[in-house]
């Protein structure tokens, strides 16, 4: 029976046109209820409080583009489907449309073709609805059981000074064979020696009172074998005495069978049935949505991941055999993933993944863990053991990054260099004429970057930097945002390069220190981080301009930290110094960030006069499950506490990291686990 009343929105300057829709889709037996609009806020606006069957757009009179349309639709009413009409239509002018976010380009000519694919459009629609509106009926239902069954399903262990005192027998029948007595012993023996060092860091700060951390992502040994858990703790108390309380839900998440025919058609619908990343096409959607979702800071890339002469495995085992190791290589990759990834089997053995983390070195760093993770796994398969290497291939989602194709065929040429070079290496996209690229880029910023300075269109970000050692402290680090003239908020890391290549880094650093000073002197803050670039440390009159500026704003010079990089520390270590020596005789700090990532970073802790050292990002990406990382940190934080220099961890992203941490010994740590989005505390002019 066909629903009555559909509502529709018609998008056209012409009454017309809605006529025209309305009368073609009453002729096919359709009664709908059409609603003109001209304006894209009206249809926000509309989209927002009633999300219509069925979304048509007149393009030929209407001035908004397909794309803005198909945008809004994107964000506020996801299952409507957008229709577009043009009198004349051609196979490229629909694709162009498709492309462009419609589900289909029809000619107004035809009015036949246009009420059958409004017809099919219209029951995919109710199916959708249908689907998403069982899911939610399972959901809730699930919720429910998990609610009445978590007191004894959950695996729940006390432990004391490392000891596991009191299990409960979901925990026993995961790591004794369900002899509750053989539960209790040395809690490190449960997992695997991958996951020791973050199990350590979690427990000591929970003995502190310290963890206020989420749920981590570690490997039990079950049955002798590592397996992937969450484990949640807490602080408690066991016989009078402070322990901790360690919960490993009955199924994680990740785990979990379908419970319903809905979770099955949506995986058939969505997901690879042997890796369980998305299929290809809903892959090909989510990277649509991020290329037209711009994002604030950071840095996003996509890998491409494709195992070494593959061929050869596929001779040895068989082709049956051969989906098995694929499946397995997509554990160890969903294992290293953070919650905002997204992957996908891009077809045969590729697979696909939507990086984000802060700096193209930290998605770097991860694909290069994620090589030392594959290349040290045995697969075990039809009675054999094997291994086998991967290589990765990144393209960057730039700001020049709009188009799919092109993004997707440079993380493929990446690959294809590095398979050809012997495999087994990350290898990032070249770009055929840099130069000329970067000479058209520069044109187009240096002018806005004059102008922003002249107009006042910066502002400043704050990120939170929190104590690892339970003290109450506000601290920010600093970052700078420019407004384009359209009035969009632009990150440092679009336009900081051409501001370093045409000399536009002393002014800027001096908006920013001017601006952190009246910062600093209207909120009560402990500490704030302010960046100088290679031009601030070069510049002579750096220092008295500060120390001019200071009185004025009524700052205490303690409560302002300028920090520089490691790089800039080594390159230029003789000013560097005397920078650091003139300040810091004023009461000023200094910091040296990115730290940990140079050839000699021992000799910049070494030489360079400091209060506080930042280590890089990158470091933090592999720390977690990474003895030579881990290592390497020790070592960092131990000559930094020799010379009473305090330590911070940045871009920590997860429980996992932050663990690690507190067993290192690092004093602070920054990063969104800490603060998801960063907030404007002060503007320009």
């Amino acid at each position: 029976m066909k629903e009555t009343s559909v509502p529709v929105i018609v998008l056209t300057e012409r009454r017309d046109d809605v006529e025209f829709f309305n009368k073609t889709m009453r002729d096919a037996g359709h009664a709908v209820r059409c609603r003109g609009l001209t304006r894209l806020e009206d249809l926000q606006s509309v989209l927002e409080s009633e999300p219509p069957h069925l979304l048509i757009q007149f393009a030929d009179h209407h001035s908004v583009s397909v794309r803005e349309v198909a945008k809004q639709r994107q964000l506020l009413a996801r299952m409507s489907p957008l229709i577009v009409i043009r009198a004349s239509v051609d196979e490229a002018a629909i694709a162009d449309a498709m492309q462009a976010g419609a589900q289909d380009l029809v000619s107004s000519t035809h009015p036949a073709r246009v009420s059958a694919v409004c017809e099919r459009e219209l029951r995919a629609f109710r199916l959708e609805r249908a689907l998403n509106e069982t899911l939610t009926s399972a959901s809730a239902y699930k919720k429910q059981l998990k609610s009445f069954m978590s007191a004894s399903a959950d695996a729940i262990a006390i432990v004391q000074e490392g000891i596991v005192v009191e299990a409960n027998q979901a925990w026993a029948d995961l790591f004794s064979g369900s002899e509750i007595e053989n539960a209790h012993g040395p809690l490190m023996d449960c997992f695997a020696v991958g996951s020791q060092a973050t199990l350590k860091g979690a427990l000591m700060a929970s003995t502190k009172g310290q963890w206020e951390g989420g749920s981590l992502r570690i490997e039990a040994l079950i049955g002798g074998k590592p397996a992937p858990v969450e484990l949640t703790l807490e602080t408690a108390t066991h016989d009078g005495e402070p322990a901790t309380r360690f919960c490993i839900p009955r199924r994680p998440a990740a785990a979990e069978p379908p419970t319903s025919s809905a979770t099955l058609v949506e995986q058939a619908l969505k997901t690879d049935p042997v890796t369980g990343f998305y299929q290809r096409q809903q892959f090909l959607e989510l990277l649509t949505d991020k290329l037209d979702h711009r994002k604030q800071g950071g840095a996003r890339a996509l890998a491409f991941v494709r195992p070494d002469r593959f061929s050869e495995v596929e001779r040895d085992v068989g082709p049956v055999a051969s989906e098995e190791i694929l499946s397995q290589i997509a554990g160890v990759l969903g294992r290293l993933m953070s919650e905002t990834d997204i992957a996908g089997r891009f077809g045969g053995t590729v697979f696909a993944l939507i990086l984000e983390r802060g700096s193209l070195r930290d998605i770097e760093a991860w694909a290069e863990n994620a090589l030392s993770r594959i290349a040290e796994n045995v697969f075990e398969v039809a009675e054999r053991s094997l291994s086998l290497t991967c290589t990765i291939g990144l393209a960057e989602l730039g700001e020049d990054s709009d188009r799919v194709e092109d993004l997707i065929r440079n993380a493929e040429k990446a690959n294809q260099r590095g398979r050809k070079d012997g495999g087994n290496k990350v290898v990032i996209e070249e770009t055929a004429d840099e130069s000329t690229r970067i000479k058209r880029i520069d044109a187009l910023w240096v002018r806005q970057i004059r102008s922003a300075l002249v107009d006042g269109r910066f502002h400043l970000m704050h990120l939170n930097i929190a104590s690892l050692n339970g003290q109450a402290v506000r601290i920010f680090d600093t970052y700078v945002r420019m407004i384009d003239e359209q009035g969009d908020e632009v990150a440092a890391a679009d336009f900081m390069a051409t501001a370093s290549r045409s000399n536009l880094l002393r002014p800027i650093d001096r908006w920013v220190i001017d601006a952190s000073m009246g910062f600093c002197s209207r909120e009560a803050n402990d500490l704030v981080f302010v960046k100088l670039s290679h031009e601030s440390i070069l510049d002579p009159t750096l220092p008295g301009w500060i120390f001019e500026m200071a009185p004025k704003s009524g700052i205490r010079p303690q409560n302002l930290c300028f920090q520089v990089s490691e790089e800039d520390a080594s390159q230029y270590q003789k000013p560097t110094k005397a920078l650091a020596d003139v300040l810091r005789g004023r009461g000023f700090r200094f910091a040296v960030e990115q730290f940990g990532i140079g050839r000699d970073p021992l000799r910049v802790l070494a030489s360079t006069p400091m209060d506080f050292v930042k280590f890089d990002g990158s470091l933090m990406q592999t720390i977690a499950g990474d003895a030579k990382t881990q290592d390497k940190l020790r070592a960092f934080v131990s000559n930094a506490n020799r010379q009473n220099i305090q330590t911070i961890a940045a871009r920590v992203e997860n429980a996992n990291t932050m663990a690690v941490l507190f067993q290192l010994g690092v004093g602070y740590m920054q990063g969104h686990y800490l603060q998801q989005t960063e907030v404007v505390l002060e503007a320009a002019g």
